[in-house]
């Protein structure tokens, strides 16, 4: 999934070059820094969500999930990068 939107993102940035004039490049992340990125997303998430336990709000611990989700998709789209 991330791939197609780095190609996605590529493309707009090869077409701003050519019609605009620019030279725009969309950095591609290394696995070293997507692991990092999911590492402190799982962290981060898992603060909020016990954050949310202790003053029992619903909305919070929502939060906190999506950011544990969101840092399990990360790894594993780390683990399909051969980078």
């Amino acid at each position: 999934m991330l791939d197609k939107l780095q190609n996605i993102m590529d493309a707009a940035c090869k077409w701003g070059n050519k019609n605009l004039g620019t030279s725009i490049q969309f950095p591609k992340p290394t696995k070293k820094s997507m692991v990092s990125s999911a590492f402190s997303s799982g962290i981060i998430g898992s603060v909020i969500l016990v954050f949310g336990l202790f003053f029992n709000n619903k909305w919070i611990l929502l939060v906190g999930g999506l950011g544990i989700i969101s840092s399990v998709f990360i790894y594993r789209q780390s683990e399909k990068t051969i980078r």
